[in-house]
């Protein structure tokens, strides 16, 4: 087995990675269009969104791509001991040598505990609980189709915002004079379940966020933000969404988040509503949206049911010190 850094893929090597991806995509889910080239090669090359260093690893056995791994290392001070890694597939032979090449990665870079992030499936699950990892969350995929929505509810979820409070809309980058109040809104997604999960929150400012639009802009994913303010210029809540440039069917609700003392105002629900009018209007081109809700979030997973999100796929992050993991690795080696 060969493993090589994403980033040094030849031209042959690269192909072989996107017949792997494209496989797997249609596995998943066959009703959405593969992974194109330039959007693998775009994720090859990330080394900054999630205000993190990436790392992918692609596994090779008779010049086929058999697995990717990846690995992320936050930029995060409150998180410097945390190292998030993914494997795709998980199959035991090349999952046990790529988390080897990943925790290495970690070890390097002073990471002392690992969330283990991907599907929740049995074989995922076993292979992570015999390594000596435990299924600390669970998150909710769901799908909505655009076209399905109905328009005369999102009408009346606008409708009911506070008088009080004034949506701001805006891609890209955030503007300047607006920038403190969506800072405000990102620190507010602390309070989103973590579940059993040790990490702890994460502090934001002004260069963090925008340096994070610049990172998925590159990805090829382009922001479009709401952010609800009141009448004294502070932050209510925001939801965003990334529309991936290569596939605008496969883009993503991204964070809705609702500061506590507005919550229970409806707020929510009209900047969801008032997000499907103007992805309509501006960019009919995205047919579905993908979101992501911890199981135990009721109250956004119950606004998602209630606008037409179907459930997806039920994703898993199981979490082990790295050191922990070194060792079930080498016990299932002998």
């Amino acid at each position: 087995m060969q493993l090589v850094n994403a980033r040094e893929l030849d031209a042959i090597q690269f192909d072989a990675a996107l017949e792997l991806q494209q496989r797997l995509d249609r596995a998943r889910d066959p009703r959405l269009p593969v992974t194109p080239a330039g959007e693998l090669r775009a994720t090859f090359n990330d080394n900054a969104s999630d205000n993190a260093r990436h790392e992918r690893i692609v596994a090779f056995a008779n010049e086929h791509a058999i697995a990717i791994g990846h690995v992320e290392l936050t930029r995060d001070p409150a998180n410097s001991a945390l190292a998030v890694v993914e494997l795709t597939p998980v199959i035991s032979d090349a999952s046990s040598v790529l988390l080897g090449e990943l925790l290495r990665i970690a070890r390097a870079d002073g990471r002392t505990s690992v969330i283990a992030w991907g599907d929740c499936t049995p074989t995922a699950d076993a292979f992570w609980t015999e390594l000596g990892a435990e299924l600390r969350s669970t998150e909710q995929e769901s799908d909505l189709d655009m076209a399905s929505v109905d328009s005369n509810l999102m009408s009346r979820w606008t409708d009911a915002m506070p008088g009080d409070i004034d949506l701001v809309y805006w891609s890209g980058r955030c503007p300047d004079e607006h920038i403190d109040a969506l800072v405000a809104t990102a620190n507010a997604m602390n309070d989103a379940p973590t579940d059993d999960l040790e990490i702890a929150d994460t502090v934001f400012d002004a260069a963090v966020l925008q340096a994070d639009f610049d990172a998925r802009h590159a990805c090829g994913f382009d922001y479009m933000g709401i952010l609800s303010i009141c009448a004294n210029g502070s932050a209510a809540g925001a939801t965003e969404v990334l529309v991936n440039r290569y596939r605008p069917a496969y883009s993503w609700q991204w964070n809705t988040v609702v500061l506590p003392d507005h919550r229970g105002r409806g707020v929510g629900r009209a900047m969801k509503a008032a997000m499907w009018q103007r992805l309509r209007a501006e960019a009919p081109e995205v047919a579905m949206l993908r979101t992501g809700n911890a199981q135990s979030n009721a109250a956004m997973l119950a606004i998602n049911t209630e606008m037409g999100f179907q459930p997806s796929h039920l994703m898993g992050c199981w979490q082990a010190d790295r050191a922990a993991l070194e060792s079930g690795l080498s016990r299932c080696e002998t």
